[in-house]
């Protein structure tokens, strides 16, 4: 390579130099010129704002408190720790929680507290249909009723009267029965049968009721839609009906009422100490003296019922009678009610009485070796036997009401003269139907 002397590359290095400047300084033309962007490569995250950590307290449990004898509302708000004042606004919710003024022994409430140890929730379950729900709302309090939908299925059960089970209460809860239902039964035929008196050994009786489920448990049994009972070979029928306005009642397949005038015993009562005799010796003044009533022996405060609709016209005492009250019904009808330990609230003369209605209570009062009340019956003021005497009826269904009775009325009487009609059958079916 031929070698240059050193001034001359320096000489060419500048003058390449120069050359690159010139170039550099010429303005070139639009389509090709660049403009030139910085880029930077890093990437910006977006700022992430957290969300406040907010801390959810737990729910308390439900604290369960048995009402026991003598317990109230404040009782139990004290036994829970909480105020007066909390006692206050719930009590003045409005009607709903008035039903709190009522609780009974047996009952439960249950009560919910928040952190801080206040009322938060309160649950009362009246019956097996009605609950009761108060809740915290606000400042104050809220309420509301849960009620549960019953589901009613029809039983049936036969009994009768043995030297076993020698009463109706007897053979009705050898059968399976309720005391409340047996209750209704006597009710139905207390005007035809008396039955502390004029039960039989073989008498027989069927019943058609209803059974009351909640959520697939039996709770308690129902009305009774039809029965028949036979006493002393004489059969009896009832069936259940509701009229226009809502009033039910129990009617023979013909449309007459169960129901009459008068009641047949006006008390419950253990036995007859005493019948209507116009010749009886009397105990206490050894002589014979007209007993123009009957005597039945009863505990002392079981309550005496006025065997019919009337007006009181006498509620006073004297030395024989005692405490004794005498009913007026109507022009024609006269009962009288001797021997009383107290009458009834708002029994005085004067005020009216409704049948079945509680006028007062079994006594020993005035000339009596026991407690008893002795009843009496006049018709036109004349004394006739209470037991014997033949009652004036109710009213029965009305002629145009009678064809819807009957069609209402036809299914039910179909079945009880079918379970009646075949004893053995009953009975089988009667235990099945409960699931026993």
């Amino acid at each position: 390579m031929t070698q240059y002397p050193k001034s001359h590359l320096s000489t060419a290095l500048l003058l390449a130099l120069a050359l690159v400047v010139a170039i550099s300084a010429v303005p070139g033309s639009k389509e090709y010129a660049t403009e030139q962007i910085p880029v930077s490569l890093s990437i910006k995250q977006p700022e992430v704002i957290a969300d406040p950590i907010i801390e959810v307290e737990p729910e308390r449990p439900w604290e369960e408190f048995k009402v026991r004898s003598g317990d109230s509302l404040a009782s139990i708000f004290a036994k829970a720790g909480l105020s007066p004042r909390e006692l206050h606004e719930v009590i003045s919710i409005g009607p709903d929680t008035s039903v709190l003024g009522k609780i009974m022994p047996g009952q439960s409430i249950r009560i919910r507290k928040d952190q801080a140890g206040k009322l938060n929730g309160l649950s009362y379950q009246a019956t097996r249909l009605r609950t009761l729900h108060v809740s915290r709302f606000g400042e104050g309090f809220d309420s509301e009723w849960q009620l549960l939908e019953p589901e009613v299925i029809l039983n049936y059960k036969t009994a009768t009267i043995t030297a076993d089970n020698p009463s109706l209460y007897h053979a009705g809860k050898d059968a399976g029965l309720s005391d409340s239902l047996i209750m209704k039964l006597a009710y139905i035929f207390q005007w035809d049968i008396s039955f502390a008196l004029d039960l039989r050994q073989g008498d027989t009786f069927t019943v058609l009721f209803e059974d009351v489920y909640v959520e697939g448990e039996k709770i308690r049994q129902g009305n009774i839609l039809a029965s028949k009972f036979t006493n002393f070979g004489k059969t009896y029928t009832a069936v259940r009906y509701a009229d226009e306005s809502g009033r039910d009642d129990y009617f023979t397949p013909e449309g007459r009422s169960l129901r009459k005038a008068f009641l047949r015993d006006p008390v419950h009562f253990s036995h007859v100490s005493s019948s209507f005799n116009m010749r009886r010796f009397h105990p206490i003044h050894k002589r014979v003296m007209p007993h123009r009533g009957i005597d039945y022996a009863a505990n002392r405060g079981t309550p005496v019922l006025a065997s019919g609709d009337g007006k009181v016209s006498i509620a006073r005492q004297n030395s024989a009678s005692g405490r004794y009250i005498v009913l007026q019904h109507g022009e024609q009808y006269m009962t009288k009610y001797l021997h009383l330990s107290a009458f009834a609230k708002g029994i005085r003369a004067g005020s009216s009485v409704k049948q079945g209605q509680t006028i007062g209570y079994v006594g020993a009062t005035g000339w009596a070796t026991a407690p008893h009340l002795h009843y009496e019956f006049l018709v036109d003021g004349v004394h006739r036997n209470p037991r014997t005497v033949k009652l004036p009826k109710a009213e029965p269904i009305q002629t145009n009401n009678l064809p819807e009775f009957k069609q209402a009325t036809a299914s039910l009487i179909a079945q009880l003269e079918s379970i009646s009609g075949n004893r053995g059958y009953a009975r089988a079916n009667a235990s099945s139907s409960d699931g026993e």
